[in-house]
């Protein structure tokens, strides 16, 4: 579930900081703090547009992509690589249309972002091969639905690059209403989530599993840094990423490659491996990184497990994510809704919480906490209400079962294997034991978090017959989105976001849950082509009240981003998702810890060579 450091792994880049002047070049001694952090995991994918199996990985995005828009700490609307957008206005209005204007930034090749690759990364969303979640947020685009059903080809659809830095965006007919420039902001906040980054086409069409190999020079960065050097680690060997500073974002040919135009940090390492203590026993990863933090190495500790605290000061915030469990409706044991409703109240969500740790809060809702209402500043959450008690019902449970006649039974847990942390372990083994108490036969399952396949296998359920489908699956559900549609409407048939099956003349296309309700899914037809806030939230409401009732799926925890930043570190923002923002960060003595990291380095590759002339030698 949280790949628990993996917000280090963006702090530690965004940590790396100098305090740089105006006009000091990008030369010699003087590129920049080369800092040293470390992470508890590393992301599965390079893919901002793929199903995020780790509530984390958003935020490793926000390091190498950079989006149109952004919302900031407050989830204010700012401008990004667009710097104006609108609404196509005359006399009156002609067109259901609005643009982006983008300013010249590039990526770390050094070749120029093009509104192209806008257009091609939010197409490739919308081909019915595709199996990106985020699908539904751009059904407001003229004719996507149907060019995801395969009913239409991505020419018929209303996004063009007009030139190289703009894209115009045509809606559906009657999509815009009276307020063109409120339609216009809206879709301006939605596409601000790291999902709708660009992405080259000739990266990603020349090799199938370009994200998730990973050979770095398969990503490439159109953000603040780019990735120099990855190891997923096995045969020994030490787990790191090593990003460094993307030199065309944000500049053009013309200007002077000064150090503070856009970045300050020039390269970050960071890395996942355990160490000995005082008295000299192995630690974990974890352990290891709460020790150097409070050892003054590292500057940014986040998303950590809850013993390595100590005595940092913690703050926390919204993380726009949630830890949920899905059944496959297709399991005989699953058919009806009062079984999976008795097992969702059975569970003590503020047990689960404290399990989980970093900050996390029982899940009152299916829709996390921190997404918004209507505007920016309302809560869908707190005007939802509670739809979960956070606090274990087992006599309900108990009444339900015995009215649907299932009292018994054996099914299995799947979660992913993180072996540093050990959250998503202990949280499905304690579900298992309340279960387990209402007369079920409950395993658990460890699934790999690096084996390809677990997405194509559990998330995007296809071809089931060749392989054991799930019972239960935990997934971290972040969407990264201050849309409540994001969380709500893959749940509905044609709006899933996955594979669109087509047999005979049947379009199959559900959530992998399989669930299906006509209420549902007219609900949320109307939702997703309603451009007034207050009608399509009144909606959204209504659908997480029935998904709630009807319990495909449920909430255990609402995620919390909890970070904790050293007294030398300063200037360090955050996006309203929490991912944190490095380019101006600045640390104190960079210099000298830039000497003490090279001359570690020189000493490893030193002792590597020595291994290898020994081995040869024998």
């Amino acid at each position: 579930m949280r790949k628990v450091l993996c917000l280090l792994l963006i702090s530690c880049m965004l940590l790396a900081t100098l305090v740089a002047c105006s006009g000091t070049t990008l030369e010699g001694d003087e590129k920049g703090a080369m800092i040293k952090m470390g992470v508890a995991t590393l992301p599965d994918t390079f893919d901002p547009s793929a199903y995020a199996l780790d509530a984390d990985t958003a935020k490793v995005f926000s390091l190498v992509y950079a989006t149109l828009t952004t919302l900031n700490e407050e989830g204010e609307l700012e401008a990004s690589v667009a710097e104006k957008w609108g609404y196509f206005y005359d006399d009156i209005y002609l067109e259901d249309k609005m643009y982006f204007d983008m300013v010249e930034t590039g990526w770390s090749d050094g070749r120029a972002l093009s509104a192209d690759d806008f257009v091609y990364a939010w197409k490739r969303i919308l081909s019915p091969a595709s199996k990106s979640p985020y699908a539904p947020l751009l059904y407001c685009i003229k004719n996507a639905k149907a060019v995801k059903a395969g009913d239409m080809t991505s020419d018929d659809l209303g996004l063009v690059a007009a030139d190289d830095t703009r894209i115009e965006i045509t809606f559906e007919e009657g999509y815009v209403n009276k307020n063109g420039d409120a339609v216009a902001e809206q879709f301006a906040e939605v596409v601000a989530s790291i999902a709708f980054a660009p992405l080259r086409e000739d990266k990603v069409e020349s090799n199938a599993i370009w994200a998730t190999t990973v050979n770095v020079s398969d990503v490439l960065s159109c953000g603040p840094f780019f990735l120099r050097s990855y190891n997923v680690g096995g045969n020994n060997t030490e787990r790191y990423m090593e990003f460094e500073r993307n030199k065309h974002y944000f500049r053009n040919d013309e200007e002077d490659d000064i150090l503070d135009k856009a970045v300050i940090p020039h390269k970050i390492i960071c890395e996942l491996n355990g160490g000995t203590n005082a008295n000299g026993e192995a630690v974990g990863a974890l352990e290891q990184l709460a020790a150097d933090y409070k050892a003054g190495s590292v500057y940014y500790l986040a998303e950590f497990n809850p013993n390595t605290y100590g005595s940092a000061s913690v703050s926390t915030k919204d993380a726009l994510a949630g830890y949920v469990y899905y059944f496959n409706l297709n399991n005989k044991l699953f058919e009806k809704k009062e079984v999976r409703a008795a097992l969702s109240m059975a569970i003590d969500r503020n047990e689960v919480a404290k399990i989980v740790g970093c900050g996390a809060i029982a899940a009152t809702g299916f829709v996390p906490a921190g997404v918004f209402d209507t505007t920016s500043g309302t809560s869908f959450r707190s005007k939802g209400g509670n739809l979960y008690k956070t606090t274990a019902d087992v006599e309900g449970a108990k009444a339900l079962l015995k009215q649907a006649g299932v009292t018994s039974g054996s099914f299995s847990i799947s979660y992913v294997n993180e072996s540093e942390s050990g959250v998503n372990k202990a949280v499905a083994e304690y579900v298992a034991s309340v279960w387990g108490g209402l007369g079920f036969d409950v395993k658990v399952s460890a699934v790999d978090a690096n084996n390809t396949f677990y997405v194509q296998n559990l998330l995007y359920g296809i071809d089931a017959g060749a392989r054991n489908p799930f019972d239960v699956m935990a997934v971290d559900l972040s969407m990264s989105s201050t849309n409540a549609l994001a969380y709500l409407a893959p749940f509905a048939s044609g709006f899933s976001g996955n594979y669109v099956d087509i047999r005979g003349e049947e379009k199959v296309d559900t959530h992998l849950t399989h669930y299906f309700s006509e209420e549902y899914n007219a609900l949320a037809e109307q939702a997703v082509y309603s451009s007034d806030r207050a009608k399509r939230a009144e909606l959204l409401h209504q659908m997480e009240s029935l998904l709630v009732a009807d319990s495909p799926a449920f909430a255990l925890v609402h995620y919390k981003n909890s970070y904790a930043i050293s007294s030398k570190l300063s200037e360090v923002e955050h996006y309203y998702n929490g991912a944190p923002n490095f380019n101006r960060a600045e640390l104190e003595g960079w210099r000298d810890i830039n000497k003490k990291i090279e001359a570690e380095e020189e000493a490893k590759n030193a002792a590597a060579q020595q291994q290898q002339n020994s081995t040869e030698a024998e």
